[in-house]
């Protein structure tokens, strides 16, 4: 029996830190998305400097005697240095297409349903690597967002061409992508181009200017000591938006622009180019609009970007607690007309109140569906609830005991103890009795949820760290 057979999501574990490395590691020097971009703001310029210098030069020896010689060697030297900028470009784009193609292989399915386990086990998996307001949580989520945000904008495009939400030239042409759900290869390959390689590139690199030397020297101070989480005042704000719409947009047309064709075959290299220039614009324009709000297009990445940055806030009041909450800022935003309604809806259906990963405290019931006196630890697993209060959750402890085989269930809303009036139901049971619980499973709960004795939620973090427990997505039989 090989070892990805015996334990599928230890390999699966793997793979996302591998992933999140790839985009955004916690060293540098392994070559990864961020550091790309870092490299370019940094040395780029002055390479650029220095071809343009030298082109100043060979201006200025028309009148050397030497000239040719001279000519000729100014003319090596420029010609070597753009290589050398055309070939770290090209690397920059194949690195990213590389973790495009994996974030598509670990979310898309042969199926919509595939797809949205997928979707949710990502998602889930990425959460469940995070340990709540501990330690330095603010540099993790900082590292964790960018792929987040991304499988959240796929999924919620997926609903927008479903429903036709946004009126856009571009996203009209692929209303059919959904057919790549019933095996339709054409649409499959077309899809990952022209779609889900530009919303990957507009989430993973929405905020890519801030790695400008400019923009780190407002977020960390001249000599780096200052706390890039702390809150700045309003002129650094203000200045931080300029650099980072600046350098983000350059990042996007300068340092990645577009893939070059290889090959000899005209018509092939036109239809290459066609695609590649309209896949490019499209994301321009995505990436421009989040920041200026002006078509309402910058909202496929803007709403994710949002619910994210409370889901994996690098704030220091940070709690678990207020993860549900990301779904009402939407809600709110959209009713004073801030959003789009129907893009806002949709994301709402997608995500539910209760992050995936987000650890649930709930009543059971018996035999006879009645409520016990006690309650059990579950884990939120599934995307696109039925009611978005009632999330689908992979149940992990029976009696107050770990397990490793529970079922999958929607927690209704009446028993889930997020919600303080089932936390009253539980308080009948006599405190003895709740701290036996607790203490049953203590190291997973905050000592003010000791205090208050039922828990609204619990922090699955050191369960989820033995492999045995990774495996939550799997379907019991």
């Amino acid at each position: 029996m090989s070892a990805q057979s015996q334990n599928p999501d230890n390999i699966y574990t793997q793979q996302v830190k591998q992933l999140i490395n790839m985009i955004y590691p916690k060293d540098t020097g392994y070559g990864s998305v961020f550091e790309d971009a870092s490299h370019y703001f940094s040395v780029t310029p002055s390479l650029e400097q220095h071809i343009e210098d030298l082109k100043a030069q060979l201006k200025l020896i028309e009148r050397n005697k030497d000239r040719e010689v001279l000519a000729e060697q100014l003319t090596k030297q420029i010609r070597n240095s753009s290589e050398k900028l055309e070939e770290e470009r090209l690397a920059r784009l194949e690195r990213l297409d590389a973790v495009s193609t994996k974030i598509i292989e670990l979310c898309e399915g042969d199926n919509w349903q595939e797809t949205q386990q997928l979707s949710a086990k990502l998602l889930g998996t990425l959460m469940l690597l995070t340990r709540g307001p501990e330690g330095s949580f603010a540099k993790v989520h900082m590292r964790f967002k960018p792929l987040y945000k991304a499988v959240l904008t796929l999924r919620l495009v997926d609903r927008l061409l479903e429903h036709d939400t946004i009126a856009h030239k571009y996203l009209s042409k692929y209303r059919e992508a959904a057919s790549r759900f019933r095996g339709n290869r054409y649409w499959r390959d077309k899809w990952k181009i022209e779609l889900g390689r530009p919303l990957i590139t507009a989430a993973l690199l929405q905020d890519i200017g801030l790695q400008s030397p400019a923009a780190q020297t407002i977020l960390k101070g001249e000599n780096g000591d200052l706390d890039e989480f702390r809150l700045l005042d309003e002129s650094q704000r203000k200045d931080l938006l300029k650099l980072n719409y600046h350098f983000t947009l350059r990042y996007l047309s300068d340092g990645l622009g577009q893939p070059n064709y290889v090959g000899n075959n005209k018509e092939e290299r036109d239809r290459f180019n066609k695609t590649h220039k309209d896949a490019s614009e499209f994301l321009l324009s995505l990436v421009k609009d989040a920041f200026v709000s002006k078509s309402g297009l910058g909202e496929i990445v803007k709403i994710p970007q949002i619910y994210v940055s409370i889901v994996l806030s690098t704030k220091s009041d940070y709690s678990r607690m207020s993860l549900p909450k990301g779904y009402m800022l939407i809600e709110q935003l959209a009713k004073k007309g801030g959003l789009n309604k129907q893009l806002a809806q949709d994301f709402v259906e997608l995500v539910g109140y209760f992050p995936q990963g987000f650890g649930i405290t709930y009543i059971p019931v018996n035999e006879k569906g009645q409520e016990k006196d006690q309650y059990e630890c579950a884990i939120v697993i599934g995307l696109n609830p039925k009611n978005p209060a009632e999330p689908l959750c992979k149940v992990v402890t029976r009696n107050q005991k770990y397990i490793t085989s529970g079922a999958q269930e929607i927690i209704p809303k009446g028993r889930n103890l997020y919600f303080p009036a089932n936390r009253k139901k539980l308080m009948r049971v006599g405190q003895d009795r709740l701290g036996e619980i607790m203490s049953q499973l203590s190291s997973n709960f905050t000592p003010d949820a000791i205090d208050d004795l039922v828990p609204s939620f619990w922090e699955p973090y050191d369960f989820f760290g033995f492999k045995k427990h990774q495996n939550l997505w799997a379907k019991n039989n």
